[in-house]
């Protein structure tokens, strides 16, 4: 049984496009691929009556060939659970990033996840400002900050669909290695990155 849920909280993400990754206008990515880690600390959060407040989820996202959103594209998926998270957390969590809940997560589901895996291993998310460092045991470690204009300011990219707002801020990985198995092995280190504040919910 599915329930209603809400999360908030901080996000990043850094994949193999070197600048400003043109899936949001449903164009290709760089070389026709795409491999980008994703992940989110999750500051408020219910699924129901249980609390996900305070855990961290990663994702790790892997398509062949053209538009990321196209409605072709397959992805191959891996959803990455906080090791503190207990039992009841743990189901929460995969019902809403493997889409069976609802929100933006099950026309993603239908669409576009052709196979999924899921792991139990430890997250530390941190965040200062615009800087952020995530590391998932021996799969992830990324980094990543705010890209910064002439303006002084840390740019804006929409339409973004991992956010209520649709906005996200655009910034620069310096780390971004996956190493999981042979499919799920990269180094974009340098390239895109997406981050900032998210906020999705079941409707």
């Amino acid at each position: 049984m599915t329930h209603e849920w809400t999360i908030k909280g901080d996000y990043v993400e850094a994949c193999n496009c070197d600048v400003t990754c043109q899936c949001v206008w449903l164009e290709p990515p760089d070389d026709d691929l795409c491999n980008v880690s994703l992940a989110w600390h999750v500051e408020e959060g219910n699924y129901g009556d249980v609390d996900l407040s305070g855990l961290n989820v990663g994702m790790l996202i892997s398509t062949e060939e053209g538009v990321m959103f196209g409605p072709e594209t397959g992805w191959d998926v891996v959803l990455l659970v906080d090791e503190t998270a207990d039992g009841d957390q743990r189901e929460a969590i995969e019902d809403i990033y493997f889409g069976r809940a609802g929100g933006i997560w099950a026309p993603v589901a239908d669409t576009h996840v052709q196979s999924a895996d899921v792991a139990t291993v430890p997250i530390s998310f941190s965040r200062d400002g615009s800087d952020f460092s995530v590391e998932i045991g021996d799969v992830l470690e990324m980094d990543a900050s705010g890209a910064v204009g002439f303006n002084d300011e840390v740019g804006r990219i929409s339409p973004h669909p991992l956010t209520k707002s649709h906005e996200v801020q655009t910034g620069k990985s310096t780390t971004a290695t996956v190493s999981y198995d042979d499919q799920f092995t990269w180094d974009v280190s340098g390239n895109n990155a997406y981050l900032g504040d998210f906020e999705l919910a079941s409707s």
